[in-house]
């Protein structure tokens, strides 16, 4: 199966675990819910974290189930609370 490179721009917590951006292999056809299993294989300790993040492309937040389309960047944003 071919593989492509996926960056992923990392926000608030996910920075402990990841930096600022990290990359990620997935399959042609995989979906947004793969990219984040595959971040979760990567860093074990971050899964509680990844498990309640959104993924956002073109500004706007993305269905997990929804297969990764032709872009190479996401921007993975964990729950934030504050005041």
């Amino acid at each position: 199966m071919d593989k492509r490179t996926i960056n992923v721009i990392c926000f608030a917590g996910l920075k402990k675990y990841f930096g600022n951006e990290t990359a990620v292999s997935v399959g042609q056809d995989a979906s947004y819910s793969v990219l984040i299993d595959e971040l979760k294989a990567l860093k074990p300790e971050a899964a509680e974290v990844l498990a309640s993040c959104r993924i956002a492309v073109n500004e706007k937040f993305v269905p997990l189930i929804e297969p990764i389309g032709s872009e190479n960047t996401v921007f993975l944003i964990p729950p934030s609370s504050g005041g």
